[in-house]
């Protein structure tokens, strides 16, 4: 019961912020892997690494692209992590503690997918993407 608290608590608490002008949306391009032993995390995806172990069952994490791009209502990005794989991201409606977005995958010149998702600060988005290599893609977005 303390652990649904808490995290209830967690969850409010990053709904909180508010979305204002001047946000920006980050998106990053990873690749996961399982690893003996794991390898050292990069400082950027160290807020990430535990959700992508705990969720997609890999130990290590290597950052291959990112781009950080202005969002706003009514406002469409390009969003570039890495030369094979983009976003495109346009902004449907700004909420009091969120953004409405639809976002279009891009592998090279074929459309992966189409979605509307919430973004908010402090609850990034994870995106599975193909099996690469070794390891698996993961895709994120995070309002800044």
């Amino acid at each position: 019961m303390r652990s649904l608290a808490a995290l209830l608590f967690a969850f409010a608490l990053s709904l909180s912020h508010v979305a204002q002008a001047g946000d920006s949306v980050w998106s990053a391009l990873v690749l996961a892997t399982n690893e003996k032993p794991p390898a050292a995390v990069p400082t950027r995806l160290e807020n990430f690494a535990p959700t992508i172990a705990k969720v997609f069952g890999y130990n290590s994490v290597y950052l291959l692209g990112h781009k950080r791009q202005d969002i706003d209502d009514g406002t469409e990005s390009w969003l570039v992590p890495s030369r094979e794989f983009f976003f495109q991201v346009q902004c449907l409606r700004r909420g009091e503690t969120f953004y409405e977005v639809r976002l279009n995958l891009f592998q090279e010149k074929t459309k992966l997918f189409t979605t509307e998702a919430r973004l908010a600060r402090n609850a990034p988005l994870y995106i599975r993407g193909p099996q690469w290599g070794d390891g698996q893609l993961i895709l994120l977005l995070e309002i800044r």
